[in-house]
């Protein structure tokens, strides 16, 4: 018992600390090493009366198992926080659901920041989960902080949940549908490491590869590491305090709140919140299930990217509240998971092999063909497929077209860190380039990549700033860069823009056209007796595709007939020539039902005419052609449109 508490026994649920009607209900986790060491166990309190902290052991005979709990009756105040003690070692409540830190983000912490009480209840309105299907998803990938982060954001709150919410029009704009955001839970930001001496300084780094220091508007973090025996762990992928939103990344102090504000915001404009958890091996399947099952409801979270070894999937996705909720992982399947694959569609596979096929295709690899149309068509029933061509590690979109090798020389691991594996071409010169040849072919190399992303049958994945081009100047494992390496920088260049606008047009082809996405997989085959297969593919005859291994060079045609729009027109029939061989290549081009002809629509070759009319021969008649020219590393899209009639056929009709 304690003297200025009232201390009953209490039931042993739920984990962690929370005022209800009898009190303050305290429950905590002593492993079994403390345990046996015999020391009294409890909670450090602080309040306005006990602004250093008062400790109050759990009562004898409070313990199941490895749970301690207790009761303080008549203790209600929520602005107390508290942490755990046993004998000499004091720590932080892993099941706590607010956090009082007042450090700075990137800040040494010399005390360890408190847990605190929930707060008074959030009011949602009227909000609800969004339950998008994987095939109608826009997913869009972005670092909370590195997101808004640069000054050229043009937001208010930088680098912070609000910043993220004042982005919303953007993101509108661009026709993303949902969000998966980077580590957001709170975890320790700065991380300590050994052999000090050896490591490279910034400045030492950067001499190393003959460029001067990353100069921004701000101080950077992580330049001069060696003198402070640290670095930042930028991205987060470590174990954290799972059930809070990282309150670096709030504006205010009150990281909940601003968390709850900005997925509501989202919400309302239509635009799903996912959030990645890293759980390393000591986090069992038991406590992954009450993370994720918490915020869906304490956050209405849509989604997750569960990350870690030998993650429980067939318990995640059997278990009944997460049913519409999305759960993404990279985790190949495997027939002992049992049947959790045919019983529910929540579960999205990070396809990596699509990203290294299509890199290697792009570049202009050999026998890539067979790998490429399998990718373009492979969609499933059981789950989604999420295609992307660049992510959060690993190369940048713009660095996989300016970079042979990667270039991480200022993280300080004398570029010993990350993939050697990029297959990325850099154009013909490393690096920065003025000269004009070299950059229309990146700009174009680049819409060839997202060509191939937004028109193949998965869900597609973007991430930020690929869309108008945004580097990392080569660096494909900025784990510790909270810098202009690492942030997005959104002063964007004319071929930038370019490219932005050429990654909406694809946005709005894909979300208005159902054959470019459809929710079952394409067969290949006429199941409609239409007269045309549901996709089909061709080379330099119609019908006839060359998937030999020199061949760069293939048709693809969606028929319109297995997409209706809206349940009452048939979709547009597509033809997309991809041609990515360094000379120029003529592709067959298959006959369209009567009444119907092709247009171009849209090319990755900024000299083709979207208004061209293929249709047009040169002495101006208009029988249709047999075959299109395909310039050297192009992607060019066709679509069909009705043929109208001359006028004075018209007037005789009338």
């Amino acid at each position: 018992m304690h003297k200025e508490f009232d201390v009953i026994e209490a039931k042993a649920y739920p984990l962690g600390v929370s005022v209800c009607d009898e009190g303050l209900h305290i429950v905590a986790v002593c492993n079994q090493e403390l345990r046996d060491s015999g020391d009294e166990f409890g909670i450090i309190l602080y309040d306005r009366k006990h602004k250093n902290g008062v400790r109050i052991p759990f009562p004898e005979g409070s313990r199941v198992g490895a749970v301690h709990s207790m009761l303080l009756r008549g203790y209600y105040d929520r602005e107390c926080s508290y942490l755990f003690y046993c004998g000499a070692k004091i720590w932080q409540d892993p099941y706590c659901k607010k956090i009082a830190n007042s450090y700075s983000y990137g800040a040494k912490k010399v005390t360890l920041p408190r847990c605190m009480v929930e707060g008074a209840p959030y009011d949602w309105e009227d909000d609800r989960a969004l339950c998008y299907p994987y095939e109608d998803v826009i997913l869009y990938s972005l670092h909370v902080r590195g997101f808004t982060k640069h000054r050229s954001s043009g937001v208010q709150h930088r680098g912070t949940y609000p910043g993220v919410t004042e982005k919303i029009p953007y993101l509108k704009e661009l026709g993303v549908t949902s969000l998966l955001l980077m580590p957001s839970y709170e975890f320790d930001e700065v991380m300590e490491y050994e052999n000090v001496s050896e490591q490279l300084s910034m400045e030492q780094a950067a001499a190393s590869y003959k460029q001067p220091p990353v100069q921004t508007d701000e101080t950077a973090h992580n330049d001069n590491a060696d003198k402070h025996n640290y670095r930042l762990n930028y991205w987060g992928y470590q174990k954290g305090l799972y059930y809070i939103p990282k309150s670096g990344y709030a504006h205010s102090k009150d990281a909940v709140t601003e968390y709850k504000d900005m997925v509501k915001e989202l919400h309302k404009n239509g635009i799903e919140v996912l959030m990645q958890f890293y759980f390393p091996p000591e986090i069992t399947s038991v406590e992954m299930l009450e993370i994720l099952k918490y915020w869906v409801l304490e956050y209405h979270v849509d989604g997750f990217h569960v990350m870690g070894v030998d993650l429980p999937l067939a318990i995640l996705t059997k278990e009944p509240l997460l049913s519409n909720t999305k759960i993404l992982t990279a985790q190949h399947y495997s027939p002992e998971y049992g049947d959790y694959m045919t019983t529910t569609r929540c579960l999205g596979w990070l396809n990596d092999g699509f990203l290294y096929d299509v890199r290697r295709a792009v570049k202009g690899d050999d026998n890539m063909m067979n790998q490429l149309l399998s990718h373009v068509r492979d969609n499933r029933p059981e789950n989604g497929i999420i295609n992307y061509i660049a992510k959060w590690d690993g190369m940048r979109l713009a660095d996989i077209v300016s970079y042979d090798r990667k270039h991480n020389e200022l993280n300080g691991e004398d570029n010993q860190d990350g993939t050697d594996y990029n297959c990325s071409w850099n154009c013909g010169v490393e690096g920065k380039s003025r000269r004009k040849n070299i950059t229309d072919l990146r700009l174009r190399q680049m819409k060839n990549a997202l060509t191939l992303v937004f028109l193949s049958q998965g869900t597609p994945l973007l991430y930020s700033g690929d869309e108008f081009g945004n580097s990392q100047e080569g660096n494909n494992n900025p784990y510790c860069q909270d810098n202009a390496v690492g942030w997005i920088k959104w002063n964007k260049t004319e071929s930038g823009n370019a490219l932005l606008q050429y990654t909406k047009m694809l946005i709005e082809l894909r979300k208005t056209h159902p054959i470019l996405h459809s929710a079952m997989p394409l067969k290949g085959i006429d199941h409609l007796s239409c007269g045309y297969p549901d996709i089909s593919y061709h080379g330099r005859e119609a019908w006839r595709a060359d998937t030999s291994p020199a061949s760069r060079s293939v048709g693809i045609m969606y028929c319109g007939y297995y997409g209706e729009i809206d349940g009452r027109k048939d979709d547009t029939f597509f033809y997309i020539g991809i041609n990515l061989h360094w000379s120029a290549y003529y592709l067959g081009l298959p006959q369209l039902p009567k009444g119907k002809e092709w247009a171009l629509y849209a090319s990755t070759d900024a000299q083709e005419k979207a208004d061209d009319n293929v249709n047009k021969n040169q002495d101006g008649t208009s029988e249709p052609v047999q075959e299109i020219y395909v310039s050297p590393r192009t992607v060019v899209i066709y679509m069909s449109k009705d043929i109208e009639e001359p006028s004075d056929k018209r007037r005789k009709k009338r």
